[in-house]
């Protein structure tokens, strides 16, 4: 703890003795907070997929979709206020990291807002709803090619960033790019044939460039971690980022696998071909499901002594919320949906039943991080200099 103080965090009494005014507290909401509506998108939209359904639970999830709307609108006000009070923030937000790693959190939010219309609004809505959610994909999948690419430039020539000291968080500079892949499999089912065709091989192409750049980024985190250690304890949820890329890949993988248009195109000259790329799509599955479960069981083992540290036979907590506990819910959140995907598969319920716990688990930490996202803003924990994303740090 007593780290943490030196870098910043101040207790709870002193936060009380200081005034800082609103001007001043915006200009420090980062973009880090996006990871909320990102988890809060992601959750909503498990809930609508877990094995278990009971009846109201999908009206949970379309209001807890309702709340991420109304969460990501505040946010991009905030956001807005944030570069119109202070625009010399504007430019650091992309230029000075970790911050500009967090820019891409944004897109995952609008990722989980596109997919959220499709499960609860599609089924209730005429074709035009279809229309849309198509071209909210196209321009989705050009918009984060566009931003990864540009943000890679970005951060080459404009900040000074060691390979050894990446951020996990820079995972999502291409997961969501990657993510695109996630959004067609949920789109397909509703989709003409030709337009179902064209959205699949999207998707296969852009995980092929998500899982690509991710394995790169991968050997650099792992050397970082190796050379650095696991970092503040405050941080260390951040490392479960890593696992959203396998995560989501077996979603896409399976997901366009199940709706492939059998009668049409190349499938309808090479019939075999729907069969066989169902099974290759299972079996890639399951070989990225261990490496999924490795990465999460990695961060866990390294979280849990600083989650449940005893001393002299005493509760002494070593971490304060920070942003990065986001990093519990939504990569874990792709693990979950993961798991059931290939309990379905497989026709397995003892997999479905992992599936299920594993939301409920999930629920419960989303719960905890709001409410604790909340008491951060009001006590000062977060939006304040020098306890934010935005800090500037020395040589």
């Amino acid at each position: 703890m007593s780290s943490e103080r030196q870098s910043g965090w101040e207790d709870d009494a002193s936060v009380s003795r200081q005034k800082l005014g609103l001007r001043d507290r915006i200009a420090h909401f980062t973009w880090a907070n996006f990871t909320c509506t990102q988890s809060t998108g992601g959750m909503s939209i498990l809930l609508s997929e877990t094995p278990h359904q009971f009846h109201g639970l999908q009206t949970v999830g379309a209001v807890i979709f309702i709340l991420n709307v109304a969460l990501f609108v505040l946010f991009c006000a905030a956001m807005a206020a944030r570069f119109i009070l202070h625009p010399h923030m504007f430019k650091r937000s992309f230029t000075n990291p970790p911050e500009p790693f967090y820019i891409s959190t944004f897109w995952v939010s609008i990722e989980t807002i596109i997919i959220c219309i499709q499960r609860f609004g599609v089924p209730h809505t005429g074709p035009w709803l279809i229309v849309a959610v198509r071209v909210l994909f196209w321009i989705y999948a050009a918009v984060t090619l566009i931003f990864s690419t540009v943000m890679w430039i970005i951060l080459a020539t404009k900040s000074q960033i060691k390979a050894i000291e990446l951020h996990p968080v820079i995972f999502l500079l291409i997961v969501n790019t990657m993510l695109t892949g996630t959004i067609a499999s949920v789109l397909i089912p509703s989709q003409p044939p030709v337009h179902r065709m064209s959205m699949i091989v999207a998707a296969v192409a852009y995980q092929g460039l998500g899982w690509t750049v991710t394995t790169m980024l991968l050997a650099w985190h792992l050397a970082s971690v190796l050379e650095r250690g696991l970092g503040s304890p405050s941080q260390r949820f951040g490392m479960f980022m890593p696992v959203a890329a396998p995560s989501y890949a077996i979603v896409c993988l399976i997901g366009c696998s199940r709706h492939l248009p059998a009668d049409y195109g190349y499938f309808a000259q090479h019939p075999l071909a729907v069969e066989i790329l169902q099974v290759v799509a299972l079996w890639a599955s399951i070989f990225l499901w261990l490496v999924t479960f490795w990465l999460f069981a990695l961060v866990l083992v390294a979280t849990i002594p600083v989650m449940l540290p005893f001393r002299n036979h005493r509760f002494e907590p070593q971490m304060h919320f920070t942003l990065a506990w986001w990093g519990l819910v939504f990569p874990n959140i792709g693990f979950a949906l993961a798991t059931a995907y290939i309990g379905t598969e497989l026709g397995s319920p003892a997999i479905h039943w992992v599936a299920t716990i594993m939301t409920i688990l999930l629920f419960a930490v989303w719960l905890m991080n709001l409410m604790l996202h909340v008491k951060a803003v009001a006590t000062g924990q977060i939006m304040w200099p020098g306890r934010d994303e935005d800090v500037i740090k020395s040589d």
